[in-house]
């Protein structure tokens, strides 16, 4: 079987998952993704980071990361909306339209999702 694909942008996601859960992570990706954001110590609950993750996440992230600036990664959540809109039976057309990608590109990662998925049939053992 093939080792999984690193996406860029992969580890920093898994560090704020790991942080703030995956949902709130996914959220921050999609509110800040691609960009460079300063997290205070103290976050308000006004504050947009607050706004895009809730409470709870937030306050977990500002334990993590307060005073500090995080790189917040775009791409990993990207390629995840795609496999869960494809999931939902949406057309190419209308992934590439929710996702702001090309068709071209929404083929493209459907298919190195479906390569990586696709069992080795040379393998001793089919299951690995």
């Amino acid at each position: 079987m093939k080792p999984p694909r690193r996406v860029a942008g992969q580890d920093a996601m898994d560090e704020i998952v790991g942080v703030t859960g995956e949902t709130a992570a996914r959220a921050l990706a999609r509110q800040f993704g691609g960009t460079s954001l300063y997290v205070p110590r103290a976050i308000g609950d006004h504050h947009p980071i607050c706004s895009a993750i809730g409470r709870a996440a937030a306050d977990q992230l500002a334990a993590w990361a307060g005073g500090g600036t995080l790189a917040i990664p775009k791409q990993p959540e990207r390629r995840a909306r795609v496999l869960d809109l494809k999931s939902r039976s949406l057309t190419i057309v209308q992934i590439a339209r929710e996702t702001a990608y090309s068709e071209r590109h929404v083929y493209r990662l459907l298919r190195e999702e479906d390569d990586y998925r696709q069992p080795d049939l040379f393998a001793d053992d089919p299951r690995t």
